[in-house]
């Protein structure tokens, strides 16, 4: 990048008084090197403030960074790092002109000032709140913690379990199955209940309140400073079983102590913060011994503070942080057909937000398919006592969706669904929602068939590839409404005659299978992006379905490139002429209202 930047050139001295060039080593922060620094004063709220102007060597590429030379000068207020950074604006999404640097300046500087104007005249005290984590975890000394606590209202008692050797602590309010596989999961299979060591804390949630906000940078708050904190923060119900809590707790050497503190920072949403109370022993001055009384009730000892920074690994925070849909925690879903698209859909309805899920497959995963499959080759084999042998893909796919997202319950079946629909038709009568994925339209016509007939059943949705990247599609349909798997294989005027399936973007009557060694390895060419992009729209299919705003059986389609298979000699459909508006218009038209199985009517 050029590096012409003077004074002169970009009008510096519109923005400062005793603007000058400095040495960037003048810029005392380790946050980058830089190409160009600049020094002056900017009057704020009737203040005069030293700013110091930084370009990072890729300005106009990067943008500009500003440092109140003196971080105290101002006060504590909120977006002043403790280099004397000035957090004016955040790096994703934002667009620079690289073509008019001087712009670029001109118009951060003015978010700059304005940044710390507020924070002058105390006109943005509730971003402390906001950013209370961040702001706490700049201080010196502070220890990183796990933690799985559900941010409640109410004051409780909470579990530590650490690993002093290796240095790692979680945080828990609660042990049942699912979290203690979750941790042996997290800490590389160690059996935590009886590896860690197991302490004793407390949680705390604060409520709202201006003064609320975490020490300053330079300050080095006591226990007296945290008691005033939580003493002025809390409710009265609070404050009471707290009270409670520390008139029985007492402190025995060797002890070590634990407070999170729930931080509100918007409706129904609280940060964490915490503190360890170790290393208790007796203070000379006072002259007690053994038991202590609680810190937070009364001074007694000498001990150490180390301030926590916590990091969550609750569901609630997890999923909100991916848009993830609470509204769909509690559905259950059964997927049947584990292969590269049904093993993508888990993967993606999981990271949605769905926790219950029944997989149905008979098939082992071969390495044929691991190119194209969300397992991949440490999931062809496992070692028996004897011999090795191929993992089931249910088998196969519980082990990877638990090590990716353990809180989620999985039933699997290693069965045929055909044996299923007659021998256990409760494992799909019990679902929210059953997406087949087989790649067999003999089988799905049938599955759509008997899942017609059978009281209560629940929605389903089938999805499935069409050859050589030309597309994808998903139909999902509901019993009480009209439209079926059938309706695309179902002919206007003889109607109990099947014909090829109406959605495809193939003309009919085509052979697309190939063969790379014989019959042991025929196989449908498509490759993994196309199975992703299927996967993707039959899961935002699925999510319509489980939340309830999808109300119709809707036939929803992807169109790809056609030139591989115009290339090979094949031909296309007449469907794939349509564009994707189109496609997407007509998606309940697909419908016949001879269709001997669903019957309808009329279309709708």
């Amino acid at each position: 990048m050029s590096d012409d930047f003077t004074i002169e050139s970009l009008e510096l001295d519109e923005l400062f008084t005793e603007v000058n060039a400095v040495d960037v080593y003048q810029v005392k922060s380790e946050r980058s090197q830089f190409l160009h620094a600049f020094e002056g004063k900017i009057s704020v709220a009737e203040e005069q403030f030293t700013i110091q102007l930084a370009l990072p060597p890729l300005f106009p590429l990067k943008k500009p960074m500003y440092f109140l030379k003196n971080c105290q000068e101002a006060g504590f207020i909120p977006h002043i790092e403790p280099d004397g950074f000035i957090c004016y604006s955040h790096e994703e999404g934002l667009l620079l002109d690289r073509n008019n640097p001087k712009g670029i300046i001109h118009e951060s500087f003015q978010r700059v000032k304005r940044t710390l104007e507020e924070g002058v005249l105390k006109l943005n005290l509730e971003d402390f709140l906001l950013e209370f984590e961040a702001l706490w975890s700049r201080q010196k000394g502070i220890g990183l913690v796990d933690a799985i606590i559900t941010p409640e209202e109410s004051f409780k008692k909470i579990l530590i379990f650490n690993d002093e050797k290796r240095g790692k602590s979680i945080l828990l309010d609660s042990i049942n199955k699912s979290t203690v596989q979750y941790l042996n999961y997290l800490y590389s299979s160690s059996n935590v209940l009886d590896e860690f060591n197991k302490r004793n804390g407390i949680y705390i949630p604060l409520r709202k309140s201006p003064a609320l906000k975490p020490p300053a940078f330079w300050e080095t708050w006591d226990i007296r400073d945290y008691r005033q904190l939580i003493n002025n923060n809390i409710t009265a119900s609070t404050k009471r079983r707290l009270n409670q809590y520390l008139k029985r707790k007492f402190i025995q050497k060797g002890n070590e102590e634990y407070i999170i503190l729930g931080i509100p920072i918007s409706k129904g949403q609280r940060a964490f913060i915490g503190l360890k109370l170790s290393d208790f022993r007796v203070d000379q001055e006072k002259g007690k011994k053994f038991p202590f009384l609680h810190p937070l009730k009364k001074n007694q000892a000498a001990f150490e503070i180390t301030p926590l920074y916590i990091k969550r690994h609750d569901k609630e925070y997890l999923l909100n942080r991916t848009q993830g849909h609470n509204r769909i925690s509690d559905k259950k879903v059964t997927v049947v057909g584990l292969g590269s698209l049904g093993s993508r859909i888990c993967f993606e309805l999981a990271r949605a937000g769905v926790e219950k899920f029944t997989l149905i497959d008979n098939d082992a995963l071969d390495i044929d398919n691991v190119y194209r499959h969300e397992l991949g080759i440490s999931d062809v084999y496992f070692k028996g006592t004897e011999r090795y042998y191929h993992f089931p893909k249910t088998e196969a796919m519980k082990r990877a969706m638990k090590n990716k997202f353990p809180f989620i319950e999985i039933k699997y079946e290693t069965s045929d669904i055909l044996d299923i629909i007659h021998e256990e038709p409760g494992l799909l009568l019990e679902s929210d929602l059953v997406i087949i994925a087989l790649g067999s339209p003999t089988e799905e016509l049938y599955v759509n068939e008997m899942m017609r007939q059978m009281y209560g059943a629940p929605p389903i949705l089938f999805t499935w590839l069409d050859p050589l990247g030309l597309g994808g599609h998903a139909l999902s349909m509901k019993k009480e409404a009209t439209g079926c798997f059938q309706c695309l294989f179902t002919q206007p005027d003889t109607p109990s005659r099947l014909i090829a399936n109406q959605a495809s973007f193939a003309a009919p009557g085509q052979n697309f299978r190939k063969s790379l060694a014989g019959c042991q390895s025929v196989f449908t060419p498509y490759g993994s992006i196309d199975a992703l992009e299927t996967a993707v729209m039959a899961t935002r299919l699925a999510l319509r379905v489980l939340t309830g705003e999808e109300k119709g059986s809707p036939l929803m389609s992807w169109k790809g490139d056609s030139t591989e298979l115009l290339s090979q000699g094949y031909q296309l459909s007449q469907r794939y002429g349509f564009s994707s508006e189109v496609l997407f218009d007509t998606r309940y038209l697909y419908k016949n209202e001879n269709c001997v199985i669903c019957q309808v009517g009329e279309t709708s």
